[in-house]
């Protein structure tokens, strides 16, 4: 998981982070949507990565 984006002022920020992931059908590489705390931005992207995977059914 990897934070691609730190914006705004301090007291304001916006978060946006991505996750990779290598499997046996290639890497999935999926950016999360701006969120206002890191944890929040870590979670958008790993519920799209899940999705995505289910989609292809590869979950």
């Amino acid at each position: 998981m990897n934070v691609e984006k730190d914006l705004g002022p301090s007291h304001e920020r916006i978060f946006v982070c991505s996750v990779k992931i290598a499997t046996c059908y290639g890497t999935f590489y999926i950016v999360g949507d701006e969120k206002s705390r890191v944890k929040d931005a870590e979670n958008s992207a790993a519920s799209l990565m899940i999705r995505a995977l289910q989609e292809r059914k590869h979950l």
